[in-house]
């Protein structure tokens, strides 16, 4: 799927992941295959997961589908996060995500992403992981609620299948997989919308060598390219620059820049987004990535004429992974909206804050913004996460109950970290009390006892003071 010279391919392979994970536990051992608690998905949400239902007594096995741990942030070279804060920057977020971002930072390389989430597992004696193996198939049971999962059956990079079979499991992969294999209803896209089932665009990330970044963040100029800014580790905006910019194909779009400035001297580039792409077509995936490659060149030789600090830039790697932001929306017991989001709502179901702003790139060339670029501090409602009539799962990631819209504000790293530690402690109520998740999720006193566990573990889970509320600024940054 890669058009990339093989020279490129290992280069990229050396600077993204350049690290030996943790050996994966045999797939004959007896524990590994039937854990307390299953969590699918390699990600920093399944991370979270694991970890919060290893450090409640819980056994859990982790499997990832790559060779590492980090989804995205290792994959696809997101190296910043999208920050959910108020109007004076102070954390809405706390709990696993906090420690997490002490590790890395605002800005950070894959390797240390990847380095910091396999220590941070590593650390659990509870947790075994598995590496290379996806998810197939699921084996179901009826109940008279619906259905239950009682074994999950994956691939492995040998080619052989293995299966793990717990009373609970949470579904962390970015696009729902395990539900949709259970048999969930969901919706593709803007499907709620009732247009089609168009996703938001897709973008690959890459880096730009030679670049002067002292130059560049003291050039930055409002007037010029609108809201943004530049310190010594990103800068974005850029907008009123890239509004003289020509892209080679209409299906690609670059609106604004937002960069990336690593340890080594590279800068990270995230701008390039291709509409019309299909994020679980592995063709699409191909097409969107042969699109990026062809349009970075020319990209790079704008930024040399026209922004300050590129007068040498040259163009460096590109990510593995495409950057996906949208595929399955699964149905779940609730559903977040862009109303929910916009008018700060904070249930008394929350699970954690958010705030990041309702930031839904295009579907077509021809979309605008449809939300300005503030911040309303929100409550995400474990409901959401509870897939209806699939009585033992729990999904933490972009593919949780939400319309087209709110995904553009719920689907970022930081608040499916924050689902993934929700889901992990449900997890361990639900096994403690016997019940299943519908009954916590409708059941007064399970949620209650819930939203006192994540809080004595340190996060944030009730309603905001009035000044939480107030909108941050159209210039605050936002990055994915």
């Amino acid at each position: 799927m890669n058009p990339l010279k093989p020279l490129a391919v290992a280069a990229i392979c050396a600077a993204i992941v350049a690290f030996s994970p943790p050996a994966a536990s045999a797939h004959s051992s007896v524990d590994a295959k039937a854990p307390d608690v299953l969590v699918v998905g390699g990600t920093p949400a399944g991370v979270a997961a694991a970890l919060a239902a290893a450090r409640r007594g819980e056994r859990v096995t982790l499997v990832s589908a790559s060779d590492d741990l980090g989804g995205a942030l290792t994959d696809a070279m997101m190296d910043q996060w999208d920050l959910n804060v108020t109007s004076d920057d102070a954390p809405v977020e706390r709990g696993i995500f906090a420690e997490i971002h002490a590790r890395l930072g605002d800005a950070f390389t894959p390797d240390a992403a990847a380095r910091t989430l396999a220590s941070m597992v590593a650390a659990e004696p509870q947790v075994t992981v598995w590496y290379d193996d996806a998810p197939t198939s699921v084996v179901t049971a009826r109940t008279k609620d619906g259905v239950t999962i009682e074994r999950v059956n994956f691939r492995t990079a040998s080619g052989d299948s293995a299966d793990v079979a717990a009373p609970v499991v949470v579904d962390a992969t970015d696009d729902g997989d395990v539900a949709a294999l259970a048999g969930a209803r969901y919706d593709l896209g803007r499907q709620d919308t009732g247009l089609d089932e168009r996703m938001q665009a897709v973008t690959l990330m890459f880096t730009i060598e030679g670049v002067d970044w002292s130059a560049l963040v003291s050039s930055y100029d409002e007037k010029r390219f609108g809201p943004g800014g530049a310190t010594d580790r990103t800068a974005w905006g850029y907008a009123g620059l890239m509004g003289q910019y020509k892209t080679l194909d209409p299906a690609v779009l670059v609106r604004d820049l937002n960069l990336g400035h690593v340890a080594s001297g590279a800068v990270t580039v995230n701008a390039i987004d291709v509409v019309g792409i299909d994020g679980l077509d592995p063709s699409q995936l191909d097409l969107a990535r042969r699109l990026s490659v062809a349009e970075a060149p020319h990209l790079v030789e704008f930024l040399r004429t026209n922004l300050h600090g590129f007068e040498n830039a040259r163009l460096g790697v590109f990510a593995p992974a495409i950057y996906v932001r949208e595929t399955r929306h699964i149905k779940g017991l609730e559903r977040l909206t862009a109303t929910d989001v916009w008018s700060g709502d904070v249930p008394s179901d929350s699970i954690g804050l958010a705030s990041y702003p309702l930031d839904v790139h295009p579907v077509d060339a021809t979309d605008e913004p449809a939300y300005a670029p503030v911040r309303h501090v929100y409550g995400v409602p474990f409901g959401v996460m509870v897939p209806a009539g699939i009585d033992n799962l729990l999904v933490a990631s972009p593919a949780i109950s939400a319309t087209h819209l709110a995904a553009g504000s719920a689907r970022i790293i930081p608040t499916t970290i924050e689902e993934g530690e929700a889901a992990g402690a449900a997890a361990a109520l639900a096994l403690r009390e016997r019940v299943d998740f519908d009954d916590i999720a409708q059941g007064t006193r399970l949620i209650a006892e819930l939203r006192e566990d994540l809080a004595d573990h340190g996060s944030i889970v009730g309603s905001p003071a009035p000044a939480l509320k107030l909108a941050v600024g159209s210039g605050s940054r936002q990055t994915s």
